[in-house]
C-alpha cells in the first residue's frame, strides 16, 4: 500500500502534493507515510505547508466574496427592477392624469387614444421585463421611442382602416405582441449597424 500511495503522489507537482498535505487528517495511516516521505525528498517543510494552506485560504474568502457580490448584484437588479417599473408606472398614470386635465380640444381622437393605449401598456411592461444592465443603457430607451412611435402609428392605420378594436381579442394580442417585435427589430437593427461601424473602425486603425 505504501508503495502504490508513493507511486501516485511522486506524479503530482509540489502545489498538488501541498493541497493533500493541508487536508491529511482525511488519509489512511499508509497514504499519510508515504506522503511525508515524498515531501521530505522534495525538501518541502511545513512552512511550505502553512503557505500553501494561507493560500488555500484567501482563494476560499476569495470566492465567498464573489459569491456574496453576486448575491448583492441579483438582489440591486431586483430592487432595481421594482422601482423603475413604479416610477413608470407613476410616470404614465401622471401623464394620462395631465391629459385628462387638458381643455378637451387639446384631447386625441379616439383612434388615437386607443393606439397610445396600447403602446403606453407595452411600454410599461417591456420596462419591468428588462431588469439590471439594460435599463441603464442608451440603446435600450431609443429603441424603445422608435419602436413605440411606429407602434402608435401602425396601430392607429389599423384602427382607421378596420374599427376599434375592442371587444376583438385575437386583435388586442395581437397589437399588444406588435410592440415587443417592433422593440426586438429597432433594437436588432441598431445593435448589427454598430457592430459594422465598429469593424470598419478598427479595420481603418489597423491601416
Amino acid at each position: 500500500m505504501f508503495t502504490e500511495f508513493h507511486q501516485e503522489y511522486r506524479k503530482l507537482n509540489d502545489e498538488e502534493l501541498l493541497q493533500f498535505a493541508s487536508d491529511s487528517s482525511s488519509l489512511v495511516d499508509e497514504a499519510k507515510a508515504a506522503l511525508d516521505y515524498e515531501m521530505c525528498n522534495r525538501d518541502l517543510t511545513h512552512d511550505d505547508l502553512a503557505r500553501q494552506q494561507n493560500l488555500l485560504k484567501r482563494v476560499e474568502q476569495r470566492e465567498a466574496r464573489k459569491k456574496v457580490r453576486r448575491l448583492r448584484r441579483k438582489t440591486d437588479s431586483w430592487v432595481d427592477g421594482v422601482v423603475t417599473l413604479f416610477w413608470s408606472a407613476l410616470g404614465v398614470a401622471l401623464i394620462w392624469i395631465a391629459y385628462l386635465a387638458l381643455p378637451p380640444r387639446y384631447h386625441f381622437s379616439p383612434d388615437w387614444r386607443e393606439a397610445a393605449g396600447y403602446v403606453m401598456f407595452v411600454s410599461v411592461g417591456l420596462v419591468a421585463a428588462s431588469f439590471g444592465p439594460w435599463l441603464r443603457k442608451v440603446e435600450f430607451w431609443i429603441s424603445l421611442l422608435i419602436s413605440s412611435f411606429a407602434q402608435a402609428f401602425i396601430i392607429h392605420g389599423w384602427i382607421v382602416r378596420t374599427g376599434s378594436l375592442d371587444g376583438r381579442r385575437a386583435h388586442q394580442d395581437l397589437a399588444v405582441l406588435l410592440g415587443p417585435m417592433l422593440f426586438l427589430v429597432v433594437y436588432g437593427c441598431g445593435y448589427f449597424l454598430r457592430r459594422k461601424l465598429q469593424g470598419e473602425g478598427a479595420e481603418i486603425e489597423s491601416r
